[in-house]
C-alpha cells in the first residue's frame, strides 16, 4: 500500500468521526497505522517443517497495488532456540529448522519498517517435526517364539505392553535372528552386519574385535547420545580361550583366567569403549556404570546393585531416558531373561500361581517383568513416544532340553521354561525353533498400527532401517547387511521374498529365500523345506526339488566365502547329533 492511499484512508477515518459529533463514547474504534500495515503484509511459511531442513520463507504484500517498500529490521520466534534467518533475495529469506525432540508448534515474527519510518510486525505459525528419531532396541534372552501374547499361540503368557507395541506397530511373523546362540546374535545386533564377517561365530569367539564398528559408533557419528544397559556378552569371559591363545601365545592355555587379566585390557571390550556413552552393563548384582538410578552421572566403574536383575535393567533404561530425553538417542536394552538362572520376585510369581511346570511359572514371571511398560510410559511422560522407534526382539529361540524336563530351578543347563511352539527345534539349531523369534517394531504415526508382515526379515534389517531414518549416508548404509523393512510410503514388501537370509553355526548352515529354506548339518545331512507350511510338518523336498536346493546352496556358498572364518563343518558334535536324531530323523 502506498503513502497516498494511506493518507486517504486516514482522512476518511477523521471524516467519519466528525459526522458522528465527535462523541468518543459512541464512535467506532480507529485502526492504527501499524495495525493496518500489519494486515497488509504476511509471511509465507510451510505449515509443517522438518528439523535440519532448509526452510524458505517470504514477506509479501497482501495488496499488490503499489505496495510500499519495507525493510526487515529483525526476527523473533517463540522457540527457545534463536533462528539464524538470512536474506537470500528480495523478499525471500531462509533458515535451518532447529532440532526438536517432539512435534513443536512455533511462531516467527518479522519486525518491519516502511519508507516513512513506521514500524510494524507480521507473524506466521508452523509446526516443526523431528528429523532424528530415537531408537530403543529391547533385546531379550532365550525368549521363544510362542512367548508373546500377540502371537496367540499359548494362553498362559502375559505380556500386555509388548502386545500393545504389536497392536500399535508392526508384527513380523517371520522375524529371524542371525544366530541360535547369545554371543553371535548379540554381535550382529550391535553392528548391523553378519557377525561371521568379523569372526564372532559362536560363544567361543569373545571378545568382539576392537576394530569392529558398532551401532554405538555409527549413531555417535550422527550426533546421537548412545547407551547400553544389561547384558553385553561381548567382553572377555570364560569362553575367550581362542582370543587368549592368539594374544598370549607364550602362556599355557591352562593358565587362562579372565579375573587375572588387567582391568585396562578388559575394559577395551566393554560397551563404554565401543561407542556407547552411557553404560549400565551387567548381569546381576554388579554393573559397569557411569550413572546411577537416581539420575546422577558417576565415575565409570563397577558398582554393586543387589536389586532384582530385570528391574535394575528397566530402571537403568528409564533413567537413561530421564537424562537424555531432550536430545536424539540410541539405547540398547538387554534384559537377562528368561535365560537361566531362573529368578523372580514374589510380586511377579504371584501373578502366575497355578502352573503345571515350576520352570514355566518362573519363565512367565520373568517375561512379565521384562514387559516394556515402564519404558513406554517414560517416553510418553516426555512426549517423545511418537519420535521413538522401539524394536522388540529375542536373541534366539528357547533351550528346551528336548523334552521340557521340569528340573529344579537351581539347575542352569536345562529347559528355561520358554516355548518355541509351533516351531521345530530349539536354541543352538538352525531350524526355526532356534532362530525365528518374537519381532516387533513400533513407531507411532510413521508405521501403520496393527500391521503384520509375513515376509522373512532378520534383525539386521531393523538397524539398517532405523539408522537410515537417522540420516546415515549411503556409504554407511552400504556397509550394513540389512535392508529397509519399515512399511512407509513406497515400501515394497514383495522384494523381501527375493532377498536371501543366511546362517552358519557350529557344523550347520542354512539359507532362506522366499518360501524355501535349505539346511545342511555336517557333510551328509541336507534338507529342503517349503516354509509356506510349518517346517515342523513339512517334508524334506531335497530329492523332489534338486534344482531349488542347488540354487539355495549356491547362494550360501557365495555368501560364506566372504566370511572371516572358513570352518570345515564336516562332522556334527554330540549335541548336534542328538538334535538331528530327535528332531529331523523320521
Amino acid at each position: 500500500m502506498d503513502a497516498v492511499t494511506l493518507r486517504g484512508l486516514f482522512f476518511l477515518v477523521l471524516l467519519c468521526v466528525a459526522s458522528c459529533g465527535g462523541d468518543s463514547q459512541s464512535s467506532t474504534p480507529t485502526v492504527s497505522e501499524q495495525e493496518q500495515l500489519s494486515r497488509s503484509y504476511s509471511i509465507t511459511l510451510p505449515q509443517e517443517i522438518v528439523s535440519d531442513d532448509t526452510i524458505i520463507l517470504t514477506v509479501n504484500a497482501s495488496n499488490n497495488s503499489n505496495p510500499q517498500k519495507v525493510t526487515v529490521e529483525s526476527w523473533s520466534t517463540s522457540l527457545e532456540a534463536s533462528l539464524n534467518i538470512v536474506n537470500t533475495s528480495e523478499g525471500k529469506f531462509s533458515f535451518i529448522a532447529p532440532q526438536v525432540r517432539k512435534r513443536t508448534s512455533f511462531s516467527i515474527t518479522a519486525n518491519l519498517v516502511n519508507e516513512a519510518g513506521t514500524k510494524f510486525n507480521v507473524s506466521a505459525q508452523s509446526l516443526i517435526l523431528p528429523s532424528k528419531p530415537n531408537l530403543i532396541v529391547i533385546f531379550t534372552d532365550d525368549q521363544g517364539y510362542a512367548d508373546i501374547g500377540a502371537h496367540n499361540i499359548v494362553n498362559d503368557i502375559n505380556t500386555p505392553n509388548i502386545d500393545k507395541l504389536a497392536a500399535n506397530g508392526v508384527l513380523f511373523s517371520n522375524g529371524y535372528i542371525t544366530a541360535p546362540q547369545c554371543t553371535p546374535s548379540r554381535a550382529g545386533m550391535v553392528t548391523g552386519v553378519y557377525q561371521q564377517r568379523f569372526g564372532v561365530d559362536d560363544n567361543r569367539y569373545t571378545p568382539i574385535p576392537e576394530n569392529v564398528v558398532t551401532m554405538g559408533d555409527r549413531y555417535s557419528d550422527l550426533g546421537y547420545t548412545t547407551g547400553m544397559v544389561g547384558k553385553w556378552h561381548l567382553e572377555v569371559d570364560q569362553n575367550s580361550k581362542p582370543w587368549f591363545k592368539e594374544n598370549f601365545p607364550d602362556t599355557p592355555i591352562s593358565e587362562f583366567n579372565p579375573g587375572r587379566l588387567p582391568s585396562s585390557l578388559k575394559e577395551r571390550y566393554y560397551p563404554s569403549s565401543k561407542g556407547y556413552n552411557y553404560n549400565y552393563f551387567g548381569y546381576a548384582n554388579r554393573y559397569w556404570a557411569n550413572y546411577d538410578l537416581k539420575g546422577n552421572q558417576t565415575q565409570l566403574g563397577w558398582i554393586s546393585n543387589s536389586d532384582y536383575r530385570l528391574d535394575v535393567v528397566s530402571d537403568a533404561a528409564t533413567q537413561f531416558i530421564d537424562i537424555n530425553h531432550d536430545k536424539p538417542f540410541y539405547l540398547h536394552v538387554a534384559h537377562y531373561a528368561p535365560h537361566v538362572p531362573l529368578e523372580a520376585t514374589e510380586d511377579y510369581l504371584s501373578l502366575f500361581p497355578e502352573q503345571s511346570s515350576n520352570r514355566r511359572r518362573y519363565a512367565l514371571a520373568m517375561m512379565y517383568a521384562v514387559d516394556a511398560g515402564s519404558i513406554v510410559s517414560k517416553l510418553e511422560e516426555y512426549g517423545i513416544l511418537e519420535n521413538t522407534i522401539i524394536a522388540f526382539i529375542s536373541d534366539n529361540g528357547a533351550p528346551i532340553g528336548l523334552d521340557f524336563t521340569d528340573a529344579p530351578i537351581t539347575e542352569k543347563e536345562a529347559w528355561n521354561g520358554s516355548l518355541n511352539a509351533p516351531l521345530l527345534g530349539e536354541k543352538g539349531m538352525l531350524t526355526d525353533g532356534g532362530i525365528k523369534v518374537p519381532f516387533i517394531v513400533h513407531w507411532p504415526e510413521k508405521l501403520q498400527s496393527n500391521t503384520v508382515i509375513d515376509e522373512p526379515v532378520i534383525s539386521l534389517d531393523v538397524l539398517y532401517s532405523a539408522i537410515k531414518r537417522a540420516g546415515a549416508s549411503e556409504t554407511v548404509l552400504s556397509e550394513l547387511d540389512g535392508v529397509d523393512i519399515f512399511p512407509t510410503q513406497g515400501f515394497d514388501k514383495s522384494a523381501l521374498m527375493n532377498r536371501p537370509l543366511f546362517w552358519r553355526f557350529w557344523n550347520q548352515s542354512a539359507v532362506r529365500l522366499g518360501n524355501y529354506k535349505y539346511l545342511k548339518m555336517g557333510a551328509e545331512h541336507e534338507f529342503l523345506f517349503d516354509m509356506a507350511s510349518d517346517e515342523a510338518v513339512s517334508s524334506n523336498l531335497i530329492s523332489d526339488m534338486p534344482d531349488k536346493a542347488e540354487e539355495l546352496k549356491s547362494l550360501y556358498e557365495a555368501w560364506n566365502v566372504e566370511m572371516y572364518r572358513q570352518p570345515q563343518q564336516n562332522a556334527l558334535n554330540s549335541q548336534e547329533r542328538e538334535w538331528l536324531s530327535f528332531y529331523l530323523t523320521p
